[in-house]
């Protein structure tokens, strides 16, 4: 019995090493089509997963908390921009006169949009850099930290 319980213990133990082994590993940026992929271990994770585990980092969340600041105006001017493009094509395919200027100003809205929107993604992708950063930081063993230097003749360098 006491092996028993021994084993059970000891399979729990390492599927739970295993567990929060997975959380912490660093985070992958690729270029996919038109958008990014994200991966964590080799496995594909989503966006709301990846703004789960940047959530759990202080700095990391410090970044995505400056980059929803330009969520809101780049949201509200792509919608605006659209509405507006959309609005005149309705008019013709209906059989009245479209003013097409209307459409010429959604187009504007649109083009105002991206900026917002790249400084979003540019904070969110900063965010995830700050995050593997912390994760390399904190692996780095405590023999590594120490301080020496080295006389050079061009310059004093210091090692840490």
């Amino acid at each position: 019995m006491k092996t028993y319980l021994l084993l059970l213990l000891l399979g729990l133990s390492s599927v739970l090493n295993f567990a929060f082994a997975q959380a912490g590993g660093e985070i992958i940026v690729q270029k996919k089509g038109l958008g990014f992929a994200y991966y964590q271990h080799g496995n594909q994770i989503s966006k709301k997963q990846l703004l789960h585990i940047l959530d759990q980092h202080p700095e990391a969340r410090q970044e995505l908390q400056k980059g929803q600041r330009n969520s809101f105006p780049a949201t509200a001017l792509t919608y605006a921009g659209g509405l507006l493009i959309s609005y005149p094509m309705s008019r013709k395919l209906t059989g009245y006169q479209p003013n097409w200027l209307v459409s010429g100003a959604g187009a504007s809205l649109l083009t105002f949009s991206i900026p917002f929107a790249g400084a979003k993604m540019k904070r969110g992708h900063q965010a995830i850099y700050v995050y593997n950063e912390g994760l390399r930081y904190a692996k780095r063993p405590d023999k590594d930290l120490r301080v020496g230097y080295a006389y050079n003749r061009a310059s004093l360098v210091f090692t840490f």
